[in-house]
């Protein structure tokens, strides 16, 4: 077999392989499977399976099982609910507009549960651009600036509790941990809107305004990412005010 063909096979194989963990691990329930036990059902060796997991699980098709060495299936959730799609389509024309404005990328978020699911982002025109999450992307509620613009507006009851049921996973953006999480939802309440830096993202400032019911129960919140630099305080206030326009534009359509 010559080298190109060695290369072209290598990814419909890898495919092949990725496809069979994930088919194993939606055969069994919630408890998971550990990586001997994947070996033994699919036939793979284990640098292999750690491999592929660590793939899945950054695409959310698979997740660990709570603290142990177990990975499971990911609860599979269709891209976007038919009010989801809706909701895109009407943010799509002001977000785009609004990424033309201030150079740097635009993410439309909402929550689910205890996290916080981006529904979808445009690219601004400045060079370097901060993509720190992707349609589809859950993440714990509060690590971005969008999530942290819907979590700020919740009551204090309901923040405990996410903050809690989160609490495992903080420390993997950037080491943020439950009391520097509270102090970002005192400053996001005082300021009006949210300042998160350097922790989704290394090097990164996201700025995230939240839009509410008339019950004041938040909707979706549209967040600015850029890196560090371009971020300012100034700069901050004149984005947080943009991103309320847009908010504004897109309450007016829905």
């Amino acid at each position: 077999m010559t080298a190109a063909n060695t290369d072209n096979s290598s990814g419909p194989r890898t495919l092949r392989r990725g496809l069979q963990i994930l088919q194993t691990l939606q055969a069994h329930d919630e408890s998971g499977l550990s990586v001997t036990e994947l070996s033994r059902l699919t036939g793979l060796q284990r640098p292999t399976i750690y491999r592929l997991l660590a793939a899945l699980t950054e695409c959310n098709f698979v997740q660990a099982v709570g603290k142990t060495r177990r990975y499971a299936a990911a609860k599979q959730h269709t891209a976007h609910t038919e009010n989801e799609h809706h909701l895109v389509e009407i943010a799509k024309p002001f977000m785009r507009e609004l990424a033309f404005k201030v150079g740097d990328a635009v993410f439309l978020v909402i929550r689910e549960n205890n996290s916080s699911l981006t529904l979808w982002r445009e690219i601004g025109p400045y060079p370097v651009q901060i993509l720190g999450t992707y349609v589809n992307k859950r993440q714990p509620l509060g690590v971005g600036s969008a999530g942290m613009a819907l979590l700020s507006r919740l009551d204090d009851n309901t923040v405990d509790q996410i903050i809690e049921a989160n609490s495992n996973d903080l420390d993997q953006f950037g080491g943020m941990t439950q009391r520097e999480m509270r102090q970002l939802i005192t400053n996001t309440r005082t300021r009006g809107y949210s300042v998160v830096g350097n922790y989704a993202v290394r090097g990164a400032l996201g700025v995230g305004c939240a839009l509410c019911s008339s019950q004041g129960h938040p909707l979706l919140a549209v967040s600015v990412t850029a890196i560090t630099e371009r971020m300012p305080a100034r700069r901050q206030k004149e984005i947080a005010r943009l991103i309320n326009q847009t908010l504004d534009q897109i309450a007016e359509k829905i």
